[in-house]
């Protein structure tokens, strides 16, 4: 997409509430552009033959409307369409199977509204951004009550410091590689593992992994 032109987003929910609020948050922020909002899979389909966004962003909820068979089929017919699930599943299993079908960008309904045009905007580059509920879950880790989104989600640069971390490759190996100083490599260390919530490199090659960033 031009980075110099608003991201276009579409959003499919069955919940009036959540379109609504949605569409308010994308209207007030200057760099995305609100397209249309739809209830149902037919009604997508159509949204979709009219205009395809730069984001869809999509509940993934019963099986009679935003179901897994409903997603994967959405991906399969618009294959550079970049999607954004929001839910409010929180199981391993379900998780799992929602990347499986090449799904990057998961969030929770409870995330704050900067995380929401953060995962957007991440989306619209075609980057993972998974929320840090979601990466608890794929960590195993378990999810108290009082839990948000604290741990945020990982940038660009970020995951391309994690690759080559869980790759083996030291700070200085990283910065000559990427072109940038130790020391910016040694923060952004410090970012991811507070981010993620982890402490050691074990950790860190299980989030690789289980997020489809190391295969």
């Amino acid at each position: 997409m031009n980075p110099k032109r608003p991201i276009k987003v579409v959003i499919a929910d069955t919940a009036f509430l959540i379109r609504k609020g949605l569409k308010s948050l994308i209207k007030e922020n200057v760099e995305c552009e609100y397209i249309s909002e739809v209830i149902d899979a037919k009604s997508l389909q159509l949204a979709l033959k009219k205009e395809v966004p730069d984001v869809l962003i999509v509940d993934h909820c019963c099986d009679d409307c935003f179901s897994l068979k409903v997603i994967k089929t959405i991906k399969q017919n618009n294959p550079t369409l970049n999607i954004l699930v929001i839910s409010h599943e929180k199981t391993a299993e379900e998780i799992k199977k929602i990347i499986g079908i090449g799904i990057k960008n998961y969030l929770l309904k409870d995330c704050d509204e900067h995380e929401i045009i953060d995962a957007i905007k991440s989306c619209a580059k075609g980057e993972k951004y998974f929320c840090g509920q979601i990466i608890d879950v794929l960590l195993e880790k378990e999810i108290s009550n009082k839990d948000h989104c604290e741990t945020g989600s990982v940038t660009g640069r970020e995951i391309d410091i994690i690759r080559e971390l869980v790759s083996g490759k030291r700070p200085k190996e990283i910065a000559d590689t990427l072109n940038i100083s130790y020391f910016t490599v040694v923060t952004h260390k410090k970012n991811i593992y507070k981010k993620l919530g982890i402490n050691h490199s074990l950790e860190l090659a299980q989030y690789a992994i289980k997020t489809g960033l190391m295969k």
